[in-house]
C-alpha cells in the first residue's frame, strides 16, 4: 500500500512538472512572437515616420527660406535709402507705412530698418506698443554681420516682442557706403500651429540642441542631451534666449533601433482630475534629419502608446488563454489527488491508531486517561510499573484512588479553569504538580503529575501523565546536604577573611600615619635649614626696634612729641612685619590632610618664595616669572607650598654647589589640555644625568653630599601631589639647568558655583 501512494505522488509531481513546463514554454513563445510583431510594427512606423520627416523638414525649411531674399529687395528700395541717408521724418512715417503693408503681403513677423549705429528708424510695427522703433540692436549678431558688409542670419527670442524668430538682415548701400541694415524676422509660432493636429511630436533644435521650436510649448528652451558650464555661459553672454533657463529635457531613457531611429522615454507631466500635477513615461520612435541651409536639427517623436497597448493586449488575451487551460488541467488533477487522498486519509487513521497504541503502550512515562467525571478509563503498562502492582481493579474509579497530593488536583485544575481565554498560554489548559503514586497502605512512589484537556470531538476527556521522581528526590537530598556542608566551610572561610581584612586596614591606617608624619619632618628639615635665614630676618627688624626705642627716649627728654610718635609707627610697622614672618613659617609647619578646594597659585608661589627669600638672598639667587598669575587650581594651600618650597629648595643647593654666572630661576604657569594649569620652575644649575632622572622621585635618593638632606624631599613632593590628583615631573632644559613641571586640576569658577548649588 505504501508502495503504491509513493507510486502516485510521483506520477502527480512528474505530471506537474510537465503543466509548468507546458506553461512556460507557452509564455515564451506569446512572449517572442510578440517581440516578432513589434519588431514589424516598428519597422512600419519607421518607414511612415521617414515621409513625415521629410516632409516636416522640406515645409520648415522652404517656409523659412522664402524670406532670405527679402532683406536684399528691401536694402535696393528707394525710399529706404533716403530714409537711411536723409532721415526726414516724412520719409521714416512713409517707410513704416510701406513696411506694415510688406509684412502684411509677406506673412511675416516683423521688417525693420536700422540705422549704422543699430538704432531701429522704421519698422512694420511702428504703430504698435511693443514697437521696434527707437530700439538699438547692435549687440545682435545679425547687424553686427550686416554692417561689415555680409549677409546675416540668426535666431533669437526677441528681446522686445518676446517671441522666436528666425533674423535675415543685409546692408543697404548709398553711394557705395553702407548707411544701414535690412532686416525681416520669420515667426516660427505660425508653422508650430500647422502640426497641431499631427500623430506626432517634432522638435527644431539649434545647433547647440536646444529646441527652438516645438509642438509642445512645455519643451521650448530645453537641451536634448548635456551642455558645459562653457556653452551654457556662451549662449547666456549671447543673450539669445533673453533670461530663459536652460533646462535638459526629461529623458529617462534612450534605446537605439538602428543606425537612424532610436526609442526614447521622456517624463511629462499632466494635471489629474484635482488639479495636481503628476509625471507618467511615455515612448516615443526618435528619427532627426539636419537642415543644412540654416544649421539646424529637425527631430520626429512617434508615439508608441497605441503600439505599446497593442502589445500588451495581444499577449494578455494569449497569456490568458494559456492560464485557463492550465486552471481546467489544474482542476482535474486536483480532483484526481483529493480523490486519492481521500483513500490515503483512511489507510492513514487506520496506521496513526496502530501506531499511537504501539506509542503508549511502550513509553516510560505513565499514562492516564479521564472521562469529563476525572475517573480512569485507561492507562498503560509504565504505571503498573512504577506502583508495583496491577491496576485493573481501578478502571472507573476517581483518580484519587491512585492520585494524591495536598491540596487536590481539582483544586488547581479550577484555578486553571477560572482563568480567561486570554491568560492561558499557547499550549492550553494544564496543570503540573507533584504527589505521591499510593502503592499500598505503607508505600507511595513521589511522582510529578501533569493534567491536560482532550479536544476529543463529541465529548471531554483528560490526560495525566505520572513521571517518577524517586531518583530526583534523592538527588535533591544529596544536593541540599552538600550545600549545607558548602555553606558551612563558607562561612569559615568568611570569618577567616574578615580577620585579615582587618588586620589590613589597622595597617593601611598605621602607613597613612607614618606617611603625615614623614612628610611633617620633612617640612621641619626644611625649617631646619631655613632658620639661619629666619635668625636674619627676625634680627634686622629687632635691632631697628631697639635702635627706634633708644631715639624714641632721647626726643622724649627734650619734648618732641612728634619725632616719638613717627618712631612709635615704625616700630609698629616693623612688628607687624616680623608677626607676618612667623606666621608664614607657623602656617607651614602646621599638620594637615589634603582637602581640594580652590586655590591661587599666586598665592602659594608668595608663600613659597617668603619661606626661601632669605636663602635665595644668602646665595644672590634672582627671581624671576610669575607676578601676578590668575590661574586657579584645586588643591590644598601648604601642600602646595610645601611642594614648591621642596623644588626651590633643591634649585637653590643646586645653584650654589655649581655656581654658575647666571643664577636664576624661572617660574612660568600655563593651561593644559583645556582643564588642567602646570606650573614650571626652571634653574641655571648644572641639570641632571640620565641615571639620576630615572631615579629623582625614589625614595633617600639624593644627588647631593654626603650628610646633606635625606633624599625624601622630591619623593614626598611626588605624593603630595598625586594626593591633590595632578603630576610632577622633571627634566634638563634645552639652554641648561633642571626644569621641575607640577600639574594639577584647573579650577573654574563657574564649576564651583554649580557644585556648590547642588550641594546647597
Amino acid at each position: 500500500m505504501t508502495q503504491s501512494v509513493k507510486q502516485f505522488n510521483s506520477n502527480n509531481k512528474r505530471t506537474a512538472w510537465l503543466y509548468v513546463v507546458i506553461a512556460f514554454m507557452c509564455l515564451i513563445a506569446v512572449w517572442r512572437v510578440s517581440e516578432v510583431y513589434r519588431q514589424q510594427q516598428l519597422t512600419s512606423l519607421k518607414s511612415n515616420s521617414e515621409i513625415q520627416l521629410n516632409q516636416l523638414a522640406n515645409v520648415l525649411e522652404s517656409a523659412i527660406a522664402k524670406y532670405q531674399h527679402m532683406p536684399i529687395l528691401l536694402a535696393s528700395n528707394d525710399r529706404v535709402r533716403r530714409a537711411l541717408f536723409r532721415g526726414i521724418p516724412t520719409d521714416i512715417n512713409l517707410l513704416n507705412r510701406e513696411l506694415a503693408q510688406i509684412n502684411r503681403i509677406t506673412e511675416s513677423s516683423d521688417i525693420y530698418i536700422m540705422d549704422r549705429d543699430g538704432l531701429t528708424i522704421a519698422a512694420s510695427n511702428y504703430d504698435e506698443e511693443a514697437t521696434f522703433v527707437g530700439k538699438n540692436f547692435s549687440f545682435r549678431p545679425y547687424f553686427q554681420e550686416a554692417i561689415k558688409g555680409r549677409e546675416g542670419r540668426y535666431y533669437a527670442l526677441g528681446t522686445t516682442s518676446n517671441r522666436r524668430g528666425y533674423f535675415f538682415s543685409y546692408p543697404v548701400y548709398f553711394n557705395q557706403t553702407i548707411v544701414g541694415v535690412a532686416v525681416v524676422k520669420v515667426d516660427l509660432r505660425q508653422f508650430e500651429k500647422r502640426f497641431d493636429t499631427q500623430s506626432y511630436e517634432f522638435l527644431l533644435l539649434d545647433p547647440d540642441n536646444v529646441v527652438f521650436s516645438s509642438s509642445r510649448s512645455d519643451w521650448l528652451y530645453k537641451v536634448m542631451g548635456e551642455l558645459s558650464h562653457d556653452e551654457l555661459t556662451r549662449i547666456a553672454d549671447s543673450r539669445r534666449y533673453k533670461d530663459r533657463v536652460i533646462e535638459t529635457l526629461p529623458i529617462v531613457s534612450v534605446r537605439p533601433v538602428d543606425q537612424i531611429a532610436s526609442i526614447v522615454e521622456l517624463l511629462q507631466a499632466y494635471s489629474d482630475d484635482s488639479g495636481r500635477e503628476s509625471f507618467e513615461r511615455r515612448s516615443y520612435l526618435k528619427m532627426s534629419q539636419p537642415i543644412q541651409l540654416f544649421g539646424f536639427k529637425v527631430v520626429l517623436l512617434k508615439p508608441l502608446q497605441s503600439l505599446n497597448d497593442e502589445i500588451v493586449l495581444w499577449r494578455a488575451i494569449f497569456a490568458g488563454g494559456v492560464i485557463i487551460t492550465a486552471l481546467l488541467a489544474g482542476l482535474a488533477l486536483l480532483r484526481k489527488r483529493m480523490l486519492q487522498e481521500r483513500s490515503d486519509a483512511i489507510e492513514m487513521a487506520r496506521h496513526n491508531q496502530a501506531y499511537i497504541r504501539e506509542v503508549i503502550q511502550n513509553t516510560q512515562a505513565g499514562l492516564v486517561t479521564l472521562d469529563d467525571k476525572f475517573c480512569i478509563e485507561s492507562f498503560n503498562p509504565a504505571v503498573e510499573q512504577i506502583v508495583g502492582k496491577p491496576l485493573s481493579d481501578l478502571i472507573g474509579q476517581p483518580l484519587e484512588m491512585l492520585f494524591f497530593c495536598t491540596p487536590s488536583y481539582l483544586h488547581f485544575w479550577g484555578q486553571m479553569t477560572d482563568k480567561a481565554d486570554s491568560e492561558i498560554e499557547a499550549g492550553g489548559r494544564f496543570i503540573t504538580i507533584e504527589g505521591e503514586l499510593i502503592a499500598n497502605s505503607s508505600y507511595a512512589v513521589p511522582v510529578e503529575m501533569t493534567l491536560c484537556e482532550l479536544q476529543l470531538p463529541k465529548r471531554r476527556g483528560y490526560l495525566v501523565t505520572f513521571h517518577d521522581m524517586t531518583e530526583r528526590k534523592r538527588y535533591e537530598k544529596e544536593i541540599t546536604l552538600a550545600r549545607q556542608a558548602l555553606e558551612e566551610r563558607v562561612r569559615d572561610r568568611t570569618g577567616a577573611l574578615e580577620e585579615a581584612n582587618d588586620r589590613l586596614r589597622q595597617e593601611v591606617i598605621e602607613h597613612k600615619e607614618t606617611q603625615e608624619e614623614l612628610i611633617q619632618t620633612a617640612k621641619m628639615a626644611v625649617l631646619g635649614q631655613l632658620s639661619a635665614g629666619l635668625n636674619h630676618e627676625l634680627n634686622q627688624p629687632l635691632t631697628a626696634i631697639r635702635a627706634f626705642s633708644d631715639n624714641s627716649l632721647k626726643f622724649l627728654e627734650k619734648g618732641r612729641i612728634d619725632q616719638v610718635e613717627m618712631n612709635l609707627q615704625q616700630i609698629s610697622q616693623l612688628g607687624h612685619h616680623m608677626g607676618d614672618i612667623i606666621a608664614r613659617f607657623k602656617v607651614f609647619a602646621r599638620k594637615g590632610d589634603v582637602a581640594p578646594r580652590p586655590i591661587s597659585i599666586q598665592s602659594a608661589l608668595n608663600g613659597a618664595i617668603r619661606i626661601m627669600s632669605s636663602r635665595m638672598k644668602e646665595g644672590q639667587i634672582e627671581l624671576s616669572g610669575l607676578n601676578d598669575c590668575p590661574l586657579m587650581v584645586m588643591g590644598d594651600m601648604v601642600f602646595l607650598e610645601q611642594v614648591i618650597v621642596n623644588i626651590l629648595a633643591n634649585s637653590v643647593d643646586a645653584i650654589e654647589d655649581a655656581k654658575p654666572q647666571r643664577r636664576i630661576i624661572d617660574i612660568s604657569a600655563c593651561t593644559v589640555e583645556g582643564s588642567k594649569v602646570q606650573l614650571a620652575i626652571h634653574d641655571t644649575g648644572p641639570g641632571f644625568s640620565q641615571s639620576d632622572l630615572s631615579r629623582l622621585f625614589e625614595p633617600f635618593f639624593t644627588t647631593k653630599s654626603l650628610g646633606v638632606g635625606l633624599g625624601l624631599g622630591l619623593s614626598i613632593s611626588q605624593r603630595i601631589v598625586e594626593s591633590m590628583g595632578g603630576e610632577i615631573a622633571a627634566q634638563n632644559h634645552p639652554q641648561g639647568g633642571a626644569e621641575f613641571y607640577v600639574t594639577l586640576p584647573a579650577f573654574f569658577e563657574h564649576e564651583f558655583v554649580e557644585v556648590r548649588d547642588v550641594a546647597g
